[in-house]
C-alpha cells in the first residue's frame, strides 16, 4: 500500500470564483439519525464551523449556504468521522451518501463536485494500489485545480522523498499562481521548503533494544506508562502541533490506526508541544483517536525526546510485542511496512 504523510486534510476558503446563487450540500448518511454534524472549512492551525448540521430520522440531511462557497477544502464531521470535500467555486449542488458505520477516507459517494469525484475514485485505487506512482504523479500535476494537485501530491509519502523536489515545487507553483492571496499557499510553500532541508539521523536508538519506558500525563493529566502496552504492537510517535511535517504526517497515523487496532495495535504520541491548549486542539483537529497522547510541555527539552535521543519530528519507533524496539522511521519517511511485518 503507497505510504501516506498527509496532514490531516488541512485547507483554506481560498479566494476564487464566487457562486452568487449559492450552494447546497445535501445526502444521506445511514446511521447518522437524530445525530448532529458540521460542516467545517479545514485549515493548517485551526477548524472554522460555517454550519451545524442535524440528521433527521432517516439520516438526510441539507445545508445551504446563500452566499455559496469558495474554492478551498471542507469536511462534513460526525463525531469522530469525517469526509472531505474539495471545492472549485463553482458548484451549486453537491449530494452526498455514506454509511456512518463504514465510513473512511474513501468510502463515500459524492456528485456535483468534480474535485471531491476524481479525489474519492484516485485514492480509492491508491489504498488498493491500483495506482502506480508515475500515473499519479502525472494525474496531480494534470489536475485543473492545483488545489485538488496538491492535496493529492501530500497524501503520499513517497513524494516526500529528496528525488521529488522539483515535482513538489512544481505543485507549489501552481497552487501559489492560482491564488496568490491565499495562506494556504504560503504554508503549503513553508511545508515543500521545509521538505528540502537535508535529512539528519533523529535517534541513535536501533532495532532490538528494550525500549525506555515513558510515563507522562496526558491532557488531563493521568500519567500513561508506555510499559503499561507491552504485549502489543506499539507505534511511538514524537510530533507537536506546530511542527508541519508532523501534521502532515498525522492523517497515516489515523489510518494505520484504523487498519490495525483491532490486531493488539496502539498508538503511543508524545508532543514536544510549548502549551496545553495548542497540543489539545491539534489532537481534536487531526481526529486523533487514540488514548495514549502524553507530553510535559518542554518542548526541544522534552524528557521522552532525550531519552529516545530524538533531534527532529516527527519521528517513530515501532516496538514489538516484547517491548523492544522493532522498527525506526527517520523523519520523511514511513514505517508502515515494518508494521505489515509484525501482523
Amino acid at each position: 500500500m503507497k505510504k501516506f504523510f498527509f496532514l490531516f486534510l488541512a485547507g483554506i476558503l481560498i479566494g476564487g470564483c464566487q457562486n452568487n446563487k449559492g450552494t447546497t450540500i445535501s445526502g444521506t448518511i445511514k446511521g447518522a439519525q437524530q445525530l448532529d454534524g458540521t460542516l467545517d472549512e479545514t485549515m493548517l492551525s485551526q477548524n472554522l464551523l460555517l454550519s451545524k448540521i442535524k440528521f433527521e430520522s432517516d439520516g438526510k440531511f441539507s445545508v445551504n449556504m446563500p452566499d455559496g462557497m469558495k474554492a478551498g477544502l471542507y469536511r462534513i464531521k460526525i463525531g469522530a468521522k469525517q469526509m472531505n470535500l474539495i471545492l472549485n467555486g463553482s458548484e451549486k449542488n453537491i449530494t452526498v451518501d455514506a454509511d456512518l458505520a463504514t465510513l473512511s477516507a474513501t468510502n463515500y459517494t459524492v456528485h456535483g463536485s468534480e474535485d471531491t469525484e476524481t479525489y474519492i475514485k484516485t485514492f480509492g485505487e491508491v489504498m488498493k494500489d491500483k495506482k502506480p506512482l508515475p500515473e499519479l504523479q502525472k494525474a496531480i500535476e494534470n489536475t485543473k485545480n492545483p488545489l485538488l494537485g496538491m492535496l493529492m501530491m501530500m497524501q503520499v509519502q513517497a513524494f516526500a522523498a529528496p528525488e521529488y523536489v522539483d515535482f513538489r515545487k512544481k505543485i507549489a507553483d501552481k497552487l501559489a499562481a492560482a491564488y496568490p492571496n491565499s495562506s494556504y499557499s504560503t504554508d503549503f510553500n513553508k511545508i515543500v521548503k521545509g521538505l528540502e532541508a537535508p535529512a539528519e539521523p533523529a535517534s541513535a536508538m536501533t532495532i532490538g533494544q528494550a525500549a525506555p519506558d515513558i510515563a507522562l500525563p496526558n491532557p488531563n493529566g493521568k500519567i500513561m506508562k508506555l510499559s503499561d502496552l507491552k504485549g502489543k504492537v506499539v507505534l511511538l510517535d514524537f510530533w507537536a502541533s506546530w511542527c508541519g511535517p508532523c501534521r502532515a504526517a498525522n492523517p497515516s497515523v489515523v489510518r494505520l490506526y484504523n487498519q490495525f487496532k483491532g490486531k493488539g495495535f496502539e498508538v503511543y504520541s508524545v508532543s514536544l508541544d510549548k502549551t496545553k491548549d495548542a497540543w489539545k486542539n491539534a489532537i481534536q483537529q487531526d481526529g486523533l483517536i487514540w488514548e495514549n497522547h502524553v507530553s510535559d510541555l518542554k518542548f526541544w527539552q522534552s524528557e521522552a525526546a532525550q531519552l529516545y535521543q530524538v533531534s527532529a519530528i516527527p519521528q517513530q519507533f515501532l516496538i514489538g510485542r516484547d517491548g523492544k524496539i522493532a522498527g525506526v522511521a527517520q523523519p520523511g519517511s514511513s514505517i508502515e511496512k515494518q508494521i505489515e511485518k509484525l501482523f
